[in-house]
């Protein structure tokens, strides 16, 4: 039988609907609805109920969902195990990285690195969720968090603060508040609900009165180009809002909404030859700077 229909069927189990797996598989959502009719088939059993919120797994989906997840992490260690023992300093090396790491701090590190290795090719991929590498979504994660998950290793490159930016021409037309109690005049620039749980996220909803946010935003490089535009207030990165010398450093938020970056990989993937250079190249640019 063909294994990859049974990861169409794990992914739309997954995540409820057609339309979802497609996108996370890259296809379109023929192309799932036609495996997943392929696969019932086969089967002779019908595998998913479907609804008008999505797609449900009948009984027969529910029994053999747990095993089919199992026969997927066993071919995922397989796959870790002989990537671990691979020594070519050539070929794809998957980085997961945030936006603002990816856009602005790594760039310049992946420049130098491509020079000294130009036969490895790096894939980055810009994600908000955590990455998961025991199902190799990527070889490398380069986070923006304060503790080690216990399943990763890893060490920590350097320190993330975050402060209040605006532009020249903002603090031109608005000025510069001095203090929280001049928060309710000014405009702000939030991250949305899925950065709820980002530190300077909790921060701003606790000082900066609910009329005073203007937009928002998934991603704190999109504050970034609204404040760029003379838009508001967005708590940002240091390396993001130095970027630009038309921003205006307003304050530095409490060290507890600092972060690190981090560069972290699976226990199987830590001597792959291309993980390993990457890495201690890394280490050694960042601990130079």
């Amino acid at each position: 039988m063909d294994w990859n229909q049974f990861q169409y069927f794990l992914k739309v189990a997954d995540r409820g609907n057609l339309n979802a797996a497609a996108r996370e598989l890259g296809v379109n959502h023929s192309t799932v609805f036609r495996r997943i009719n392929s696969l019932e088939n086969r089967l002779n059993v019908r595998l998913f109920d479907r609804t008008r919120k999505g797609c449900v797994l009948t009984e027969a989906g529910e029994e053999i969902f747990s095993t089919v997840q199992q026969i997927e992490d066993q071919m995922f260690d397989i796959q870790r195990k002989l990537l671990g023992k691979d020594i070519r300093l050539s070929g794809n090396l998957k980085i997961s990285t945030t936006d603002t790491i990816g856009y602005y701090w790594l760039p310049p590190y992946i420049k130098v690195f491509k020079e000294l290795y130009p036969e490895i090719l790096i894939d980055l991929d810009i994600q908000i969720r955590f990455t998961n590498l025991t199902k190799r979504e990527a070889d490398i994660v380069i986070p923006a968090v304060n503790i080690q998950p216990d399943f990763m290793v890893g060490r920590k490159l350097a320190p993330i603060y975050f402060r209040l930016y605006a532009s020249k021409p903002y603090v031109d037309k608005y000025g510069l508040p001095a203090t929280f109690d001049d928060f309710p005049s000014h405009r702000f620039l939030f991250p949305n609900e899925a950065l709820a749980t980002l530190s300077a996220s909790l921060w701003l909803k606790k000082n900066v009165p609910a009329h005073c946010v203007v937009a928002a935003s998934d991603k704190l490089t999109t504050l970034f180009k609204f404040a760029q535009q003379d838009m508001g207030i967005a708590a940002l990165p240091h390396y993001v809002g130095q970027s630009d010398g038309q921003m205006v450093e307003i304050m530095e938020l409490p060290d507890d909404c600092h972060r690190n970056v981090w560069i972290l990989t699976h226990p199987d993937l830590r001597n792959t030859a291309r993980v390993k250079a990457f890495m201690q190249f890394i280490y050694q640019q960042v601990k130079r700077s």
